[in-house]
């Protein structure tokens, strides 16, 4: 069983998370202290409690997963639904350049507080309307929008908008999903691709 892990954590690339429970059916415990002893002998970096990572170095040292690579491995692992949310979505989709303190996910799984160092990692459970979009994208622009706030809309915001959705047209999916979106964030959407239409045609 101990080889199995080994061999499993030389295979992955680097950057690859490993949970203690990564190595099914193999115990979750027992699994768990071969993680320590590979971290020990330099081979993987501690995470969190029951997470590591086979780090990618840089000549600062090991370079650690972001917070979304963390959620999305965890989200993974339970079969479960992720967007990111209020100043996660914003700084996603670069509406803020910087990066929040604490990362917040809508999840369809199970709710949890991670702690990774300073940060904390945050998984919300969400109702199922959440994940009802067909676009991957339109959901973390409407989530980013309502965090950004109406009354703080700006020339600046409106440009990013255009942006993201030249980047992300989403052509057959978008009417559908903007029907999930509160009537502003609706109105900002449709007068976007509509500007995004004229100005291809006038290209």
């Amino acid at each position: 069983m101990k080889q199995t892990i080994i061999s499993k954590v030389n295979r992955s690339k680097k950057g690859t998370i490993f949970l203690t429970d990564s190595f099914l059916p193999i115990d979750t415990h027992y699994a768990s202290n071969i993680l320590a002893e590979l971290c020990a002998a330099g081979k993987l970096v501690r995470i969190t409690s029951g997470m590591y990572v086979k780090p990618k170095i840089s000549r600062f040292g090991p370079v650690m997963p972001t917070m979304d690579e963390i959620a999305q491995t965890i989200a993974k692992r339970d079969d479960a639904q992720l967007l990111p949310t209020g100043e996660t979505a914003e700084n996603y989709l670069g509406f803020s350049t910087q990066v929040p303190m604490n990362a917040v996910y809508l999840t369809s799984g199970t709710p949890r507080k991670i702690k990774i160092d300073k940060r904390t990692l945050t998984l919300k459970h969400s109702v199922p309307s959440s994940f009802a979009y067909k676009g991957k994208i339109m959901p973390i622009l409407v989530l980013a929008l309502k965090s950004i706030r109406q009354y703080n809309i700006s020339d600046d915001t409106i440009d990013i908008v255009y942006g993201v959705l030249k980047k992300n047209p989403e052509d057959d999916t978008w009417l559908d999903d903007i029907a999930h979106a509160p009537r502003w964030i609706r109105k900002i959407i449709i007068e976007t691709k509509e500007k995004i239409k004229r100005n291809g045609q006038m290209d």
